[in-house]
């Protein structure tokens, strides 16, 4: 399957070896070539002080008025939470142009464990096809193994895999078909 170049954005201080790293089992996934862009910082109006979190959809609002690249997923080290929700690893627009996930929660020290390279990029890797299984227009999936399926807590993320399921790979070949 051939998907346009994806674009990665590093909004914050997330390092350009995450952005490295991701760039080769992306390029395995969606085929095309991964393109990083130059890093940005996030946007201040994004955080929220009382809650501590940045919004994400005010980020995607951003991102939509600087006029990057499509479709564009953005990396942000910071927590994020969605009006509605407590948290999101991720956010995107739904056939849309721009995505982002965080890897705040996705870190184990962010639950008092010892660091794991290996099972950060996992959930990483996992965050990253989701939000951008939606940009190319996919819903989520009851399969509690598809990508796709809603991550309410890291159980969630750890659980699935980081495949699309049969009826998903189906919808997003169709999707690059009608030319999503």
């Amino acid at each position: 399957m051939m998907f346009p170049e994806i674009f990665l954005l590093s909004l914050g201080t997330v390092g350009k070896e995450v952005l490295e790293w991701l760039k080769v089992p992306l390029r395995e996934r969606f085929g095309g070539v991964p393109v990083i862009l130059p890093s940005s910082p996030l946007p201040k109006q994004a955080l929220n002080l009382e809650r501590n979190q940045y919004n994400s959809r005010v980020i995607l609002n951003w991102l939509n008025l600087r006029g990057y690249p499509s479709p564009l997923l953005s990396l942000v080290d910071k927590d994020l939470y969605s009006p509605g929700l407590n948290f999101c690893f991720g956010e995107a627009e739904l056939g849309g142009k721009r995505a982002v996930i965080s890897l705040a929660r996705l870190h184990p020290g962010y639950y008092s464990r010892p660091p794991d390279t290996q099972l950060l990029r996992e959930r990483t890797l996992k965050e990253a096809i989701h939000e951008l299984g939606h940009l190319f227009g996919l819903q989520h999936c009851p399969d509690q193994f598809c990508v796709m399926h809603f991550s309410h807590t890291l159980c969630d993320t750890d659980r699935k895999a980081s495949l699309f399921c049969d009826r998903c790979q189906r919808k997003l070949e169709a999707s690059v078909q009608k030319g999503n």
